[in-house]
């Protein structure tokens, strides 16, 4: 019995302790949402949705807009309008208009209800770069043997530049004529210019990165930058398909993109770094997007393979 009486007196403080708290949310204006990131020399295509209340238990479907006004202006003149696509659930151009480096981008889009938005962007300038391979260079932690690559370009001393850089490889195939391609894992470097998405050590070389990353040219403006990565020689090795007997080889992707883009995809990883973790701080995605929400950016992007 001594043991039973803590035990209900504890199941009667909590049952007592329960209140109904009733808490009015207050309406919310409903605004537009705008996404495109649209690289040089394809056609410009952004997506049209809207803002839904929290209590909003209506289907994603009926998010979308299908009914605004969307125009785009090249160097302040009217170039196109972009016209709903059903299929894809976008807003295509009419005459194909595509991005091209040095000129102003704004978008504008309006409809019945909502307050119009508009974004802009200017199109970033291209950059090429060269890649050098040195194969079983050292060994990481766990004694697995490591290649450099080295991956070399000149950063335009005109105007503050931001890359993402992708490390991608070829997958098994499975029978099929399709060449797929993944994220290379676990890359280490010292290079404290680049931007990881953890928080640790930048300089620490067992800190690994995974398939991407970003850099600002903060410390090398003007200058030819040089990124030495060290990736398990596994990740490297080229992959055959059978269906046309070929051997296809990992690459490097460098996107030259916007201040906003990389704000964009910076906050939108520390969002979705946030989502499953009750302690961490919210976070607010970045927008370029006037009166509304969402970004709008054109970016280049360069490809070739470690060879």
């Amino acid at each position: 019995m001594k043991h039973i009486l803590p035990v209900l007196f504890i199941i009667f403080l909590t049952v007592s302790c329960e209140r109904d708290i009733e808490i009015d949310v207050p309406p919310q204006t409903t605004k537009f949402v705008v996404n495109g990131l649209i690289r040089v020399n394809t056609a410009f295509s952004v997506s049209v949705s809207k803002t839904v209340g929290i209590l909003d238990t209506a289907s994603p479907a009926t998010y979308k807009v299908t009914n605004a006004l969307v125009q785009l202006y090249e160097n302040n003149i009217l170039k196109d309008t972009l016209v709903y696509q059903a299929y894809s659930n976008t807003y295509l151009v009419k005459r194909y208009t595509r991005p091209q480096a040095g000129n102003t981008y704004r978008l504008t889009a309006a409809a019945p209800d909502f307050t119009a938005v508009v974004a802009e962007t200017v199109t970033p300038a291209p950059t090429s770069f060269s890649i050098t391979k040195r194969v079983n260079v050292k060994k990481d932690g766990n004694g697995n043997y490591l290649d450099e690559v080295k991956i070399t370009f000149t950063d335009d001393a005109s105007t503050a530049n931001y890359y993402l850089i992708k490390l991608r490889r070829p997958l098994n195939s499975g029978g099929s004529a399709v060449v797929k391609y993944g994220g290379i894992y676990c890359m280490h470097s010292s290079d404290k210019d680049i931007d990881r998405r953890s928080n640790g050590d930048p300089t620490d070389f067992e800190n690994c990165i995974d398939q991407e990353f970003f850099m600002s040219d903060k410390n090398f403006n003007g200058q030819v930058k040089e990124i030495l990565l060290f990736i398990q020689h596994n990740q490297l090795e080229p992959m055959l398909y059978p269906s046309n007997n070929t051997y296809y080889k990992p690459v490097v992707e460098l996107h030259t993109i916007t201040y906003d883009h990389y704000k964009y995809r910076k906050s939108y990883d520390a969002y979705r770094d946030a989502e499953d973790n009750p302690f961490a701080e919210p976070v607010l995605v970045f927008s370029n997007v006037k009166n509304g929400y969402g970004v709008f950016s054109t970016f280049d992007l360069a490809r070739d393979t470690i060879r």
